[in-house]
């Protein structure tokens, strides 16, 4: 799967899939302290709560999460589709398929919020599987830029030599044939050289 295309590219993909990692340990660290990791916790976040002595989220505060959200999590995603699509790592139809899950969490993940403030607490629960579904879809990215950027490690190597004499004994037999002035000879380029007579 590896794409030697993307060798000169090696250490800044692979720094990009490490701060993926990182992004998604740290997110999900995030979600779990602040908003408890489940839905009854990501509805009294949203919609406060007179046990932890919170408020409901404002207008200006959503907005202010959702912002930045929603112009740096689309360009991580653009980043890491553009080399896996470049090395045509999965199927189409797979790849189409991480592609819908990874944009559409992010976007339900960000307009949850204001549906579970606004429209129904009852809604915490999508707040959570687009979590779920972005931080599943962040490690099948990291998963296949690593496929595509590192190089296997072959267990066997070729013998160098049965390819290289062959030709040279080849191109030797043609140059000899024109010395001898040899009007008949063919060269058959799907073989390897070798020439034939008539």
């Amino acid at each position: 799967m590896t794409d030697p295309r993307l060798a000169p590219y090696r250490v800044p993909a692979l720094a990009f899939a490490a701060y993926l990692v990182l992004q998604g340990v740290s997110a999900a660290a995030l979600f779990a302290l602040r908003l408890g990791g489940g839905p009854d916790g990501v509805r009294a976040f949203y919609l406060g709560s007179d046990e932890s002595f919170t408020a409901a989220r404002s207008l200006p505060g959503l907005l202010e999460v959702a912002v930045p959200h929603l112009v740096a999590i689309p360009l991580v995603l653009f980043a890491a589709v553009h080399v896996v699509g470049f090395a045509r790592a999965l199927p189409p139809a797979a790849f189409r398929a991480l592609v819908a899950l990874s944009f559409g969490s992010a976007l339900v993940g960000v307009l949850s919020g204001f549906a579970v403030r606004w429209v129904d607490g009852g809604l915490a629960w999508l707040k959570v599987a687009a979590f779920a579904g972005l931080e599943g879809a962040l490690l099948g990215w990291v998963a296949l830029l690593v496929a595509v950027i590192v190089p296997r490690i072959s267990r066997s190597r070729p013998n160098s030599n049965a390819y290289s004499r062959e030709p040279t004994r080849n191109v030797r037999q043609i140059s000899w044939c024109m010395v001898q002035g040899n009007d008949d000879l063919k060269v058959d380029l799907s073989r390897g050289y070798r020439p034939t007579q008539v």
